[in-house]
């Protein structure tokens, strides 16, 4: 699956450390940091946390997305209140303030780091989000984590590869349709609510190392809908691409198949 970047955020890993230049990220808990995290303060914009899993790739993560103007601290804690992250900009850096927040952790592979270990690492339950903007105002927010994960969207249009590196799977360019079977139960087979699917072409071979200007063709539409037409002129001849058909749960949980294809 290919990087998916907010402009205006920051990538942290919160199953390992990391740094950045003109940034502090500490996740290294709560014995020297806890004091100068609010627990009190306006409400924020949002507060989003949830588990992405890739049944393609057969790995599997946590993101967060967490609103705000200006950060010059964020904190977030666990359901029992451990300090899991604090960030907090220094310099020019800090001087601006971060807008909204947004992070992946890494996606270990399952069989590395089962599901059932992160489950067990990161409990259900509401993670409670803080900080403090450039001007001294407190934020406070609560994420609703859960552990319902959506079985896979099987695809079912176009006919794709499994190998980004063997693609033998051809598409004419035009406005073809991408086809998915409904999903409606879990990962263990238990009913699940859908309220919607992602569906994202991205292009392989255009590169853009330092802008944004690979072509991606990105929509979410309703639970009640499974197949999108992908519009005339996106797709290039002699280009190949990366299709992702994401199922996405109440509490934001999502579940991605993936699959390569090329336009001769």
């Amino acid at each position: 699956m290919r990087n998916r970047w907010i402009a205006t955020g920051i990538i942290i890993g919160l199953l390992g450390s990391c740094s950045a230049t003109g940034a502090r990220l500490d996740t290294t808990g709560p014995a020297t940091t806890e004091t100068d995290c609010p627990h009190d303060g306006e409400p924020m914009a949002a507060a989003k946390l949830y588990i992405e899993h890739n049944v393609t790739d057969a790995d599997t993560g946590v993101h967060g997305l967490f609103g705000g103007d200006g950060w010059e601290l964020f904190c977030l804690r666990s359901p029992s209140g451990e300090l899991l992250l604090r960030v907090t900009p220094n310099g020019p850096l800090g001087e601006l303030g971060l807008a909204d927040l947004f992070f992946e952790s890494r996606e270990p592979p399952n069989n590395e780091y089962p599901i059932d270990q992160l489950r067990e690492r990161f409990p259900a339950g509401t993670y409670e989000a803080s900080g403090i903007d450039v001007e001294g105002t407190n934020w406070v927010g609560s994420a609703r984590f859960t552990h319902a994960i959506p079985a896979a969207p099987i695809i079912t249009a176009p006919e794709l590869s499994d190998d980004e590196e063997q693609i033998d799977s051809l598409v004419n360019a035009g406005s073809p349709s991408v086809e998915w079977q409904s999903v409606t139960s879990d990962l263990s087979g238990a009913a699940i609510e859908i309220t919607g699917y992602e569906v994202i072409i991205t292009s392989i071979d255009d590169e853009d190392p330092d802008g944004w200007s690979v072509p991606v063709f990105d929509i979410h539409v309703p639970s009640t809908t499974t197949s999108v037409v992908v519009p005339d002129g996106f797709l290039s001849s002699g280009t190949s691409y990366e299709l992702e058909v994401l199922a996405l749960e109440p509490s934001g949980n999502q579940t991605i198949s993936v699959g390569f294809f090329r336009v001769p």
